[in-house]
């Protein structure tokens, strides 16, 4: 996993890091979607940091047993504020503990990696199971998913790829130098509480627009609380 860095936005706005990463609803379920190497676990991995570096709880849990605790310190997460749930490659298993953890009014985030290959479909009747999990528990559910899988039941939805992959190195660039991805809103509904990162130290810049796109540059051992990412784009190509 890698994370991102960026420049300062222009005066009077928001860091779009900020306006995506407090975006997440409290007491909702919503989804991250996008192919292996898009930039989606990066994502999510930035969410992690930011609600971490809080002091505040948060939950993974890895279908594939993915994540390098290392590389997850290194991009600014605090481990003692993370349970890793390690689900050995078993989908089901993986939405059973995420149906129980999002039960738990300690976390502020529980994040759910279904993993590097294609994400199965999930039934209704489950998906809705979730939601009204994290309901109770009153914190913010995140999938990350190869393909959107959560229907009509997520509240938001964001949509994730690959713009641009820069490698480093000489006389043959074989290291990754950064991945430039492309987030964009698909799906927004419902009444969304403020972000679940940051629930009292600052409000939250709003939920994204539907269709809103943001760019943001991840690059390895960079830190995601950093000043800001790209300029956002509305409308983009």
């Amino acid at each position: 996993m890698s994370s991102p860095i960026a420049s300062a936005p222009p005066p009077g706005q928001d860091r779009p890091a900020d306006v995506l990463l407090t975006a997440f609803p409290r007491g909702r379920l919503s989804e991250i979607v996008g192919p292996w190497s898009s930039g989606g676990s990066s994502l999510l991995l930035a969410l992690l940091s930011r609600v971490t570096a809080t002091g505040a709880l948060a939950a993974l849990v890895d279908e594939d047993d993915a994540l390098d605790p290392a590389s997850a310190r290194e991009a600014g997460v605090d481990l003692r504020h993370l349970l890793w749930v390690r689900c050995g490659g078993r989908p089901g298993l993986a939405l059973r503990a995420a149906d129980l953890l999002a039960r738990c009014p300690g976390f502020l985030v529980v994040a759910v990696d279904l993993g590097t290959r294609p994400t199965p479909r999930i039934l209704h009747p489950s998906l809705v199971r979730l939601q009204r999990a994290v309901e109770s528990g009153g914190g913010a559910l995140v999938l990350r998913t190869s393909r959107h899988v959560t229907g009509s039941v997520a509240g938001l939805v964001l949509s994730v790829s690959a713009a641009h992959v820069s490698w480093a190195g000489t006389p043959t660039p074989t290291c990754l130098g950064g991945l430039l991805s492309a987030v964009e809103v698909a799906v927004t509904r419902g009444h969304c509480q403020p972000g679940a990162w940051s629930p009292s130290l600052a409000p939250s810049p709003g939920v994204p627009d539907r269709g809103q796109r943001f760019h943001f540059f991840f690059s390895p051992g960079s830190s995601p609380v950093g000043p800001g990412t790209l300029p956002n784009e509305k409308g983009a190509a």
